[in-house]
């Protein structure tokens, strides 16, 4: 979302509350993609996602995961000889949901130039008060709308994060030779990876709620006429009972219930709001929340899945390719 390069990293990191996922681009001789990823076990009790208080509280013992899953630190070579050592490599960096605040804006005029649209953004959002400004950098992406009739206004997903909290992030990253070039957060860059494998904006021709769950928090998008008009992330908090022998059950409920007060609070604003689909993203049991969405509200159901990926062209070039490496996916596509 920010930090936008002319040249795309082919790496990507994510951080989440129990592991580390890493994937790299590779373009073959025929000019088509394939992806390389692997993951590790994050330190037991090393991240602690929060909005406002650090994440990291093991940042040796993450460091050390963390270089041993990206690799070493690479050279530039030319006829043979080293030119450059310890290079560091640009990365697309991803953030957990729960470490940021995020809010929606609708504007009429979007300036060109990103620092007239930051400044215009940072104005609203603190006449508005939506989100806490001070210590904060903003990121922003912009959904244009097609509106009803005439209607033209710009749709802005506007999202704070800590600069403490970003700084950690980046010293971590820093400290194994790697340098954040990009910035995202985790469900925002796979809505963007859904909606490039799904056809694109005429995707959104019905109303629908997208939901992803990682980390042990829960986003959701809400769009209608093919316009973004609510945005949530909700930290999921199952508390299974001794003996409980499904607890992928007690999720899907929580999931459920979170999703309806989504919905309902979204219809607030607009009455007029008629969901007849929903796309989950997410590393939960999907048979079982698949039957616990289906009993709730009867809506047709898609999941954003590998082989999503494997439409679009991109095929695995070894390594892990379990869900919690679809996200360095998104972020290196």
């Amino acid at each position: 979302m920010w930090g936008l390069t002319t040249s795309r990293p082919r790496h990507c990191l994510k951080i989440g509350a129990q592991s580390l996922a890493w994937g790299e681009a590779v373009r073959t001789w025929r000019g088509r993609y394939r992806y390389r990823c692997a993951v590790s076990l994050a330190p037991a009790g090393a991240i602690k996602l929060s909005p406002m208080d650090l994440n990291l509280t093991d940042m040796p013992a993450i460091e050390s995961r963390l270089r041993l899953l990206a690799g070493p630190r690479r050279d530039i070579r030319f006829a043979g000889h080293v030119w450059l050592s310890d290079v560091p490599r640009p990365i697309v960096l991803l953030l957990p949901d729960l470490s940021v605040r995020a809010t929606l804006l609708q504007l009429e005029q979007l300036p060109a130039q990103a620092e007239e649209q930051e400044a215009l953004i940072r104005w609203r959002l603190g006449q508005e008060q939506l989100l806490p400004l001070t210590g904060a950098k903003i990121a922003w992406q912009s959904f244009p709308s097609h509106g009803v009739g005439d209607e033209r206004s710009h749709i802005v997903l506007a999202v704070a994060i800590q600069e403490t909290i970003l700084k950690q992030y980046e010293s971590l990253c820093e400290s194994v030779g790697l340098l954040p070039q990009e910035v995202g957060v985790t469900s925002f860059r796979l809505f963007n990876l859904w909606l490039k494998t799904a056809g694109g904006r005429k995707r959104l021709a019905h109303d629908l709620l997208w939901i992803s769950v990682s980390d042990g928090g829960l986003t959701c998008f809400v769009m209608q006429e093919g316009r973004l008009v609510f945005v949530r992330t909700k930290l999921l908090s199952v508390e299974s009972l001794p003996g409980d022998e499904d607890p992928g059950r007690d999720l899907a409920d929580n999931i459920v219930e979170e999703c309806a007060a989504s919905l309902r609070a979204c219809r607030e604003y607009h009455p007029g709001l008629n969901v007849s689909e929903i796309v989950f993203a997410g590393d939960s049991p999907f048979p079982t929340i698949e039957q616990a969405l289906n009993r709730e509200f009867g809506f047709s159901i898609e999941r954003l899945d590998w082989k999503a990926i494997e439409r679009v062209g991109w095929t695995p070039d070894g390594g892990n390719t379990s869900w919690a490496t679809l996200p360095v996916v998104a972020g290196v596509m």
